[in-house]
């Protein structure tokens, strides 16, 4: 066949005839790309060693407008020649695999993502091609969560949430967190793990696993009332522990009738004065005694408040300067991640795995650090963490 001569106006002209049909710009995409490549090909053979031809054509599939494109990749004999249309393509394939990754971290399941792919790229995704973008994602954050830590962080938050998790059945499971403050003030998820329920075992486990992972000192590790936790720590570091205020208080006010409970409440903020520069420990044990004394016949279970053994768990913010003593009370940070952790977790009912569940965890930890965490919280220094 002749070459055809058309002229800059003919072949507009042929141009929008073309785009106004259904699917016409993504047939107009194919030729380009197409002829593009070829004309690459032919200046590649020109300028290559004797010997090299052309060699025929791969079909290979593109991201188009809506739907996915036809492309026929040229060859030549020695297989030297790559387009550069094929680096395009490999960062329009790694985009995909990106978007991939945020989808499933946000909770959405295999088939939600398909879908999704298939409407913005015009790519319909396999669920085995799904599931490989997922497993990579899956070892990603293995890493985050098995990297090498510092020797020291000068306060470390512990706590757990609870996922319905898939086994044999589905059962509420135990995920534990920990949250750590660095000498900068910034903060840092450094661990993440699973149990199917809270025990001192463990605990155990987790203090040897930040252990081997390369954390060997701990100036104040913040908690609840968790089981067994205070004796794993006291085994594995020499730090100070410090229960969470809001936690005992909650606790006791559970139990409590509700005509007690403001009178309750009133005393137990005598017994935590926050905004008392110059309390100390043993002023703190003498009002707890009082409270005590002054409710146990009713309620017998705050006699524990008379104890200093106990108390002393709950009192030991005031060893810290008076500036972050509201950091350290309570287990409101960690609760607040907890919460984002939720977040992301509520679209499904429960997950299919444990795996799937440290996953999702581990990604929502690594957007937190890099975000929100990366801002100080205190202007104070290390040297100023203690009296």
């Amino acid at each position: 066949m002749d070459t055809l001569k058309l002229n800059s106006k003919q072949i507009q002209v042929a141009i929008d005839q073309l785009t106004v049909q259904p699917d016409g710009l993504n047939k107009l995409m194919e030729m380009a790309l197409n002829s593009l490549m070829k004309a690459e090909r032919s200046t590649y053979l020109e300028a290559a060693q004797s010997g090299n031809k052309a060699n025929g054509y791969r079909n290979v599939s593109g991201f188009g407008i809506g739907d996915s494109l036809a492309l026929q990749v040229p060859r030549d004999r020695l297989g030297l020649f790559k387009p550069m249309l094929l680096n395009i393509m490999k960062d329009q394939s790694d985009t995909l695999n990106e978007l991939c990754f945020d989808l499933y971290a946000k909770g959405l399941t295999t088939r939600d993502i398909e879908s999704i792919t298939h409407r913005i790229y015009g790519q319909q995704l396999s669920k085995s091609q799904v599931s490989r973008i997922t497993t990579s994602l899956c070892d990603a954050m293995a890493s985050f969560r098995e990297r090498t830590l510092a020797d020291y962080y000068p306060i470390v938050y512990l706590d757990a949430t609870f996922v319905k998790t898939k086994r044999e059945r589905v059962s509420s499971e135990a995920y534990y967190i920990v949250l750590a403050v660095l000498p900068d003030m910034t903060r840092e998820v450094i661990g993440i793990y699973n149990a199917p329920t809270e025990s001192a075992g463990c605990w155990n486990d987790i203090c040897l696993d930040l252990k081997k992972r390369g954390l060997q000192q701990v100036d104040l590790f913040v908690a609840d009332n968790l089981t067994e936790l205070d004796s794993a720590i006291e085994r594995h570091f020499d730090s100070a522990i410090q229960k969470c205020v809001l936690h005992l208080k909650r606790s006791i006010l559970r139990k409590t009738k509700k005509q007690h409970r403001s009178e309750l409440v009133e005393d137990l903020a005598t017994i935590f004065q926050l905004d008392n520069r110059e309390d100390t420990r043993e002023s703190l044990y003498l009002r707890a005694q009082h409270t005590s004394e002054k409710w146990y016949k009713r309620y017998p279970d705050l006699i524990k408040l008379s104890d200093p053994e106990f108390m002393s768990y709950y009192a030991t913010y005031l060893e810290f300067e008076y500036e972050i003593r509201n950091m350290i009370y309570t287990t409101n940070w960690i609760e607040r991640l907890n919460k984002a952790f939720k977040r992301t977790l509520k679209i499904r009912n429960s997950m299919p795995s444990v795996e799937s569940v440290l996953t999702l965890l581990s990604k929502v930890a690594i957007d937190i650090n890099s975000s929100t965490y990366q801002y100080p919280v205190s202007r104070l220094s290390k040297s100023h963490l203690f009296n």
